[in-house]
C-alpha cells in the first residue's frame, strides 16, 4: 500500500505516520542506514560494552545514533540494544514502529569479516510495512521491500523461481546443524538478516536458525523474503511478528514450500 497523504513536517522535522507514503518512509530508512554507515566507518572500539553479554561498545554507539533519528521522525522503536522506546505493543491507530538491529553481525564487524548490516523494519497496525537491510561492510548492497509492492536488491526486483530438492540445496544456517541433514552444502555466515536476504535473492536456497533470535534480527529480512515469494515458517509454529524484547523465535525460509517442509522437519528433529 502506498498511502495517499503525505508525511507531516513540524518545525522543519519530517514526522511519519500511518498515512505517510511508503516510498518516502523507505527513503528515510536509507538515510538512517547511511548515517549508521558513516558512524561505522569512524568506529575503532570493538570491545565488549560490559552492559549486556555479547554486546559491543560499537553496538551502543550506532544504536544511539539510529534511535535519535527514528524518534525525531515520530517512530516508536524496538531495538536490540535499547529495547522498546516511547511505545507499547501492539501497534495501533496512526502509529508506526521500527524494529531495528543497528549492527546485525556485530561479531563479524568486530573481527573484520565483511558481512554485517543495519536492519530496519517499519510496522503499522496492519503488520509489516516497509523494510531495509543495508549491508555495511563495504559493498553497500541494499535489500528492501514495501508491503504489496515486491522486494528489491539495489533497486532491481527479486523474485524466487523454481523448486529444488533438498539434496541439491545450499542452505544458510545459524548455530550448529546436525550431521548428514541431507542437503548438498551449507553456509554459516553470521548475520541472519543478510543470510535470509540471500534466499530472497536466490543465492541461497533456504535458511535455518539452529539457535534462536530476537525479532530485530530477522524481521526486516522477513518482509523482504515474503515480498520476493519465499516460503516462510517458524520452526515450532509460533508467531514471528512479536513486540517482546525478551522473546526469541526460530525462523526458517526457503525458495519453495516443498523445501521449507524439509527444512522445518530437520529443525524440529534437532530439539
Amino acid at each position: 500500500m502506498t498511502a495517499t497523504k503525505d508525511h507531516t513536517t513540524v518545525l522543519g522535522v519530517t514526522r511519519f505516520h500511518y498515512e505517510s507514503d511508503d516510498r518516502e518512509i523507505l527513503a528515510f530508512l536509507h538515510d538512517v542506514a547511511d548515517a549508521a554507515a558513516d558512524e561505522l566507518d569512524e568506529l575503532t572500539d570493538w570491545s565488549f560494552s560490559g552492559v549486556r553479554e555479547g554486546q559491543y561498545s560499537a553496538d551502543i554507539a550506532i544504536d544511539d545514533l539510529v534511535l535519535d533519528l527514528l524518534e525525531e521522525a515520530g517512530f516508536g522503536v524496538l531495538s536490540e540494544e535499547s529495547g522498546l522506546t516511547n511505545f507499547s505493543w501492539p501497534v495501533s491507530g496512526d502509529e508506526l514502529m521500527v524494529v531495528v538491529d543497528p549492527v546485525d553481525g556485530s561479531t563479524n564487524a568486530g573481527k573484520g569479516i565483511p558481512w554485517f548490516a543495519t536492519s530496519l523494519c517499519v510496522i503499522d497496525k496492519d503488520g509489516l510495512r516497509v523494510a531495509l537491510v543495508a549491508e555495511q561492510s563495504g559493498t553497500e548492497t541494499r535489500y528492501s521491500a514495501i508491503r504489496g509492492a515486491g522486494a528489491l536488491c539495489d533497486g532491481v526486483p527479486m523474485r524466487v523461481q523454481g523448486t529444488i530438492g533438498l539434496s541439491e540445496a545450499v542452505i544458510g544456517v545459524s548455530g550448529l546443524p546436525p550431521q548428514n541433514p541431507g542437503w548438498w552444502q551449507f553456509r554459516a555466515l553470521g548475520a541472519i538478516a543478510l543470510d535470509m536476504c540471500l534466499v530472497a535473492k536466490g543465492a541461497l536456497d533456504g535458511y535455518i536458525d539452529f539457535y534462536d533470535h530476537g525479532v530485530w534480527d530477522y524481521l526486516g529480512a522477513l518482509l523482504i523474503c515474503r515480498e520476493s515469494g519465499c516460503a516462510i515458517g517458524e520452526a515450532f509454529g509460533r508467531d514471528l511478528i512479536i513486540g517482546d524484547h525478551g522473546e526469541r523465535r526460530t525462523p526458517v525460509v526457503a525458495r519453495s514450500q516443498e523445501l521449507l517442509v524439509g527444512l522445518m522437519n530437520i529443525r524440529q528433529e534437532t530439539v
